[in-house]
């Protein structure tokens, strides 16, 4: 079991300057703290808004050390993170230099957001001035207690009363329970650098972990093959001796991302040029990110010429080879429903609304159907069910039913979040197989399992996910798609090497199709802070570790000569290369697929008379 905080705290006191920096972690029982001196106490905070929008509730059964237990519960969205806030005054004076420690343990009980886990924010602020941050940390918790500490040192004197601690919670709809949450005073002696501070990690993230050998291992083997070319001239001779390069264009494996409309068509420029020269350079798959749902179909949030620029991005794409994608035909919550849908639930009339969806499948269906190669036909049914509240739950059959007369020839997919990880979302996870398992045993032409991973802080561990691949694997055995995936977090260098280490997991499973990144540059992006591009387009660190990866490391390109028999091999990665050949004197240029369990490959060199 990990060291408890105050545990570590009295490690770094004896150390003096040792700098500890620990990850969020589980909590375990506390010892004595060394000496300090308290300036907030857990019992100390009271809610400082909306009492329609965050309830705090002391737990009866406190925690392990007895100490309170507060539960804080935001009932609704926030229009800002603060506006759902805990907060505490500083009730003595504090002298420049002093060094200071704001630490908790938190759990998360309930949460809306997509990655399954809670998400809350300590703030230490001036309160005699328009709240400048003397301090601050933005965390994500997931089911488990955790610890979490924040050290700092008071850049000047403050008077009694004018600091305040606060914790923000007005990230969506969430219950999180706290413990032991203490402002510390250490003195000025001790430095900063010596106290812990949480940083985001994750399991298997050292540089020897055996579960990124074994993956880089199995890549190997299940990503790449044996390209073997023949050659022969117009009569059909053998080529010996020609010189052959063939060159990696575009992988089997599908590097997406979701290209948002708006941004594609009427972002000024440079800009404009900067988004389209790097979805062209850098992927070879995507979907549109809002572009195919249900109300911006129909123009409800989207009038004008919207539909129109929608299939101008989609024809851009389609000329470049993307493999697109259709999201999302049904989507049942009343939240992503089109008005026409909603303003009929409950009435009378609602009896129209399961023929209304079977005709929106069959319109958006047909009028996509030279664009676009796989369907999510069904999103986030564990969350959003009121249609089948309404109308049960055979009615997702239909949608499938329906979606396989429109398009016959294209997988359908099921998406949806929290399930990509049985460890960290058990429930989740659950409530998804046993209702793709339900449409697979109703008849429904599921073809395929989407993955949406919006990873925040609490970073799950790869042999976490690739356990819970195989489970996917063993129970429904079906294609899975990473459909949407960012990592929302603060720290640059973790950010890059979990994004590094996920596709490495997600590249070495046999039955994963693609991973699609939900969005790519800062300018346009639902997580600003999970880009791959600052807004002036600089590369950041989680963009150069996704570039060397499918740009370099896993790239292929080989030279060699024909032998007696005209023949060349070399051991590539599966997907579409450019072959070019020299021989007598003159250059040929070949497309190709090279493709897993493919026979060798017949290349014609032009009569060169």
């Amino acid at each position: 079991m990990s060291p408890s905080l105050p545990r570590l705290l009295f490690l770094v006191f004896l150390a003096g300057v040792a700098r500890v920096v620990v990850a969020a972690q589980p909590a375990s029982s506390s010892s004595s703290l060394p000496p300090s001196t308290p300036l907030v106490e857990s019992e100390a905070f009271a809610v400082k808004s909306d009492p329609n929008l965050i309830s705090l509730e002391r737990e009866g059964r406190g925690s392990r050390d007895g100490r309170p237990v507060w539960r804080a519960r935001v009932a609704q969205e926030a229009k800002d993170p603060w506006l759902a806030q805990l907060k505490a005054r500083v009730d003595r004076p504090v002298k420049k230099g002093e060094v200071a420690l704001l630490h908790v343990r938190a759990r998360a009980v309930e949460t809306s957001h997509e990655s399954d886990q809670a998400q809350f924010r300590l703030v230490v602020a001036d309160e005699a001035k328009p709240f400048p941050r003397i301090a601050s940390g933005h965390y994500f918790v997931d089911r488990e207690w955790r610890e979490f500490a924040l050290p700092f040192a008071f850049a000047r004197d403050f008077e009694a009363g004018t600091v305040t601690v606060m914790v923000d919670l007005g990230f969506g709809r969430q219950a999180v329970e706290l413990a032991g949450l203490e402002l510390l005073a250490f003195g000025s002696e001790v430095p900063v650098a010596s106290l812990p501070r949480t940083r985001p990690s994750y399991r298997g993230h050292a540089e020897n972990a055996p579960w990124r050998r074994e993956a880089l291992e199995r890549i190997e083997k299940i990503r790449k093959g044996e390209l073997a070319l023949e050659l022969v001239d117009a009569r059909g001779r053998a080529a010996r001796g020609a010189e052959v390069r063939a060159v990696l264009r575009s992988h089997a494996f599908q590097f997406g991302v979701a290209v948002n409309v708006d941004t594609f068509t009427l972002t000024p420029e440079p800009d404009r040029a900067k988004y389209r020269e790097h979805i062209a350079e850098l992927f070879n798959a995507g979907t549109l990110e809002n572009g195919l749902k249900w109300g911006n179909w129909l123009g409800e949030k989207k009038p004008g010429d919207y539909r129109a620029r929608t299939f101008e991005t989609l024809d851009w794409l389609g000329e470049r080879g993307f493999a697109m994608r259709g999201h999302v035909m049904v989507w049942p919550g009343k939240r992503f429903l089109p008005e026409k849908i909603n303003s009929l639930l409950g009435t009378p009339e609602q009896d129209r609304i399961p023929g209304l969806v079977l005709e929106h499948i069959q319109d958006i269906g047909l009028a996509t159907k030279d664009h676009v190669m796989e369907w999510d036909v069904l999103n986030e049914p564990v969350n959003n069910h009121d249609l089948m509240d309404a109308f049960g739950r055979e009615i997702m059959v239909d949608w499938f039913k329906e979606a396989a007369k429109v398009r016959p020839d294209v997988p359908l997919f099921l998406n949806d979040w929290g399930n990509h990880d049985q460890r960290q979302s058990p429930q989740h996870v659950a409530d998804f197989t046993e209702v793709a398992r339900y449409l697979i045993d109703a008849g429904a032409p599921l073809g395929g399992i989407g993955l949406q991973c919006h990873i925040g802080g609490v970073l799950s561990a790869p042999e976490d996910i690739l356990a819970t691949l195989d489970r996917h694997q063993r129970e429904l055995g079906l294609p899975v798609r990473v459909t949407e995936f960012d990592v929302a977090i603060d720290d640059a260098e973790i950010q890059a090497d979990y994004t590094r280490d996920f596709f490495i997991a997600m590249f070495s499973h046999p039955s994963v199709i693609g991973v699609q990144q939900w969005g790519f540059w800062a300018g346009r992006h639902w997580e600003p802070k999970a880009a791959l591009y600052t807004k002036d387009w600089k590369e950041r660190p989680n963009g150069a570790a996704y570039r060397k990866l499918v740009k370099e490391t896993w790239h292929t390109d080989a030279s060699g000569r024909t032998d007696r028999a005209g023949r060349w091999s070399a051991r590539g990665f599966y997907g579409r290369y450019v072959v070019t050949v020299r021989h007598g004197g003159r250059e040929h240029g070949f497309e190709l697929e090279h493709r897993s369990g493919g026979a060798p490959l017949r290349l014609v060199l032009p009569d060169e008379s």
